[in-house]
């Protein structure tokens, strides 16, 4: 695994995202005991494990004895096979165009809301000699995917019919379990009740992290918890290239949004938002400096920002600034950063940029 230290060898510049895996095996533990040893959990890795890395983060899970990892897209499931990744792995994203056969051929379980693709599985499973696991959806509220509940008897009619097929779960999803309790009841109502049609034994599972947390009648057999696992997990630093005084009436960055309102001393850092820090930011973030928090003056370039040190006596050349994650006493969490720049956690961590190298502690 890469460390730090590295750099010596890798990366000329110290911008980095520091994944400690240790953090998501420990959130995993934290899930599995509020949900109970009776429940599953279907670690959600698609998008990179929201941008902490799908490879280290799927092996790490792995390790930690997960029921098994949800992806979106075929090519992320495909990629963890590669990567010698074993176990249940389920295809959530339903857009498999002319990937049915590859899908089987990595066995791979995906997760199915139209005859059409129940019908292009079983061509493929004929052609491989093999029979499609598949997971069913059940569109309860969401409008995005999944079956209405009115077509489920005609979907199992069909499914029924080919013995190239073999439905092994049924699930939905829930699209305000974090803001309205009460359409949530409404959503796992309409599932209780379509999921009834399917044949007892098979995966049942609904909720999200959200749901994982606080609507316990959501768990069935398994939760897909996303977020949850990568709390606190990643650190998302750099250092400090250059510092500058600056005299009251001086503008910082493009196009003058911030001018110093008296002497200041102001540092920059070799991060933008091509990095991923948010040009949201702009006049909203802070930074750690020394333990410090120093406020972000100026536009978010795209491979630069600046910092207002003006209160933290010393700063220099090469000291470390974080811009996610924890630096002595002081913390800037994923949500933090989200509700300055107007954002959700998810578009932070997913946002740190493929240039950004990530460094991984076990």
């Amino acid at each position: 695994m890469r460390r730090p230290d590295d750099l010596l060898t890798g990366p000329i510049r110290k911008t980095r995202a520091e994944i400690d895996l240790g953090t998501v095996v420990r959130n995993l533990h934290s899930v599995q005991s509020r949900v109970g040893d009776h429940v599953g959990i279907l670690a959600v890795v698609k998008a990179d494990a929201y941008g902490h890395g799908a490879i280290p983060v799927a092996r790490a899970l792995e390790r930690a004895g997960v029921l098994g990892l949800a992806v979106s897209l075929a090519e992320e499931g495909i990629e963890l096979r590669r990567a010698a990744i074993g176990g249940l792995i389920v295809v959530m994203g339903g857009a498999y165009d002319v990937a049915h056969r590859e899908i089987l051929s990595h066995g791979l379980v995906p997760v199915v809301s139209d005859l059409h693709d129940l019908h292009a599985f079983a061509r493929a499973a004929r052609s491989l000699g093999t029979r499609a696991r598949i997971h069913v959806k059940i569109d309860t509220g969401m409008s995005r995917l999944g079956l209405r509940p009115a077509q489920v008897a005609a979907f199992l009619a069909a499914a029924a019919v080919t013995s190239d097929v073999e439905i092994v779960g049924v699930c939905t999803h829930l699209a305000s379990a974090e803001s309205d309790p009460a359409f949530t009841r409404q959503q796992l109502a309409r599932f209780d009740a379509a999921r009834r049609a399917f044949p007892p034994g098979i995966m049942v599972h609904a909720a999200n992290s959200a749901a994982t947390t606080e609507l316990p009648a959501s768990h069935y057999d398994a939760v897909r918890p996303g977020i949850l696992l990568y709390r606190d997990a990643m650190r998302f630093v750099t250092a400090v290239s250059a510092v500058r005084d600056v005299v009251a009436g001086d503008p910082v960055s493009y196009g003058g949004l911030w001018r110093a309102p008296g002497p200041r001393r102001i540092a920059t850092l070799p991060v933008g938002y091509a990095d991923g820090y948010p040009r949201r930011l702009t006049g909203a973030g802070e930074v750690l400096v020394r333990g410090r928090r120093c406020p972000v003056v100026g536009a978010v370039c795209m491979d630069m920002t600046m910092i207002d040190v003006t209160e933290v006596p010393g700063v220099a050349v090469g000291d470390e600034a974080v811009l996610l994650g924890a630096q002595g006493q002081e913390r800037i969490s994923a949500r933090e950063l989200a509700d300055r720049a107007g954002l959700i956690e998810y578009e932070i961590t997913c946002g740190v940029s493929k240039r950004v190298p990530r460094f991984y502690f076990p």
